[in-house]
């Protein structure tokens, strides 16, 4: 019943920023195919130019990979919708489906399109470890770029993640799990 009522909020969320980005300009819409890399990590202000350096220079693809696709229309104000995948989520034993609706302001300076974003979804783990918690409702925040002078582009992008009160055999073991995630992508915009 509660996996019910949560659903209902993340459509009645996702509907909500897709009806506020329509309204702001429906004739900007992109899909970014993405690869990249997760870890744990709170990102903040302070933290993310020295996290994301340490995120790029501990790259491991065998333990912290994470490909996906993600939907945004709109033009400054919009929205987007994610789904990813990370094969060894938090370790190498770990399966995840992350999928988020996320309110996004891109200014356009050219073929510059810098964006900041924040957003809900969920984060569905499977596996036989610690890190396998199920499904639990979490949050997104971060930004990145998109480099698009037509209709194909690089997207750059960083973003944290966070996961509240993680239960494990019926135990709270942290009250939030916080992850990183830096990817690069190739973007269409129609």
């Amino acid at each position: 019943m509660k996996l019910r009522a949560f659903v209902s909020h993340i459509t009645l969320a996702t509907l909500l920023i897709l009806i506020g980005s329509i309204s702001s300009n429906a004739a900007i819409l992109d899909v970014t195919f993405f690869g990249g890399f997760q870890n744990p990590g709170k990102l903040t202000f302070e933290t993310a130019p020295g996290q994301a350096g340490n995120l790029i220079q501990n790259f491991n693809p065998k333990t912290f990979g994470v490909f996906g696709g993600r939907f945004g229309h709109g033009g400054l104000l919009g929205g987007e919708h994610t789904l990813a995948y990370a094969p060894n989520f938090l370790d190498s034993s770990t399966t995840a489906f992350i999928y988020h609706s996320n309110l996004r302001i891109q200014p356009s300076f050219g073929f510059v399109k810098p964006y900041a974003t924040a957003g809900i979804g969920v984060v569905a783990t499977g596996g036989n470890t610690i890190a396998d918690f199920g499904t639990k409702f979490g949050y997104n925040y971060g930004g990145g770029v998109t480099f698009a002078g037509g209709p194909l582009g690089v997207n750059l992008d960083v973003r944290g993640y966070a996961v509240p009160k993680i239960t494990v055999a019926g135990f709270v073991t942290q009250q939030r799990l916080d992850f990183l995630q830096a990817s690069a992508g190739l973007s269409l915009r129609f």
